[in-house]
């Protein structure tokens, strides 16, 4: 009667728990498809919280976009002082103040590829950069036209792109579905 493992048969066990472990770890994470969507939904929240402060405080509230930096930040831009310090937030950036709160979508969590702010425009024609979105206290945009932020995940044939479309009349952002085709403007905002 055996009464246990030798080191051959348990050394073979631990090397099948390992090669299997290593099959499933890319399972788990995230596509570049799902990640991007992530983002896209990160940034129509953020639009919906300016414009949230906007309509609650009768205000004008604004998230300006550095594309070059990979990130944007939301201030009070009303004309009422006392406003101009921002509810706290659970986000921490070292750049933050009081009257700046700053997203960098470097820092976001991520599981998968990172998220790139491509291009922030107007696509009227022809398509026009941006770097504000401002709302104003009936939640609208302070802009005529449609703003669409584009963000950008993957390289090479893997690349895909979103967009996040904020609405000029009603200021509410919609995320659109994840697509192959890099925006119009992206090499010129």
């Amino acid at each position: 009667m055996r009464r246990g493992y030798t080191l051959v048969e348990i050394m073979i066990s631990i090397a099948v728990l390992g090669i299997m472990a290593a099959a499933a770890v890319p399972l788990f994470q995230p596509d570049v498809a799902a990640q991007l969507e992530a983002f896209g939904r990160i940034v129509a929240a953020d639009l919906a919280h300016a414009r949230d402060l906007a309509t609650t405080n009768n205000s004008k509230y604004r998230l300006t976009f550095e594309k070059t930096d990979n990130r944007y930040y939301l201030e009070h831009s009303g004309t009422n002082s006392a406003l101009n310090t921002l509810p706290t937030t659970i986000y921490r950036h070292s750049l933050n103040t009081a009257a700046r709160q700053y997203a960098d979508l470097d820092e976001l969590p991520q599981l998968g590829a990172g998220a790139f702010l491509e291009a922030v425009h107007s696509p009227a024609a022809p398509p026009t950069a941006v770097t504000t979105v401002e709302f104003g206290p009936l939640g609208s945009t302070t802009q005529s036209a449609e703003t669409v932020v584009w963000l950008s995940s993957g390289a090479g044939d893997g690349k895909r792109y979103v967009a996040v479309r904020i609405n000029p009349t009603t200021g509410l952002a919609d995320v659109d579905p994840i697509t192959a085709v890099a925006p119009a403007s992206a090499s010129g905002s």
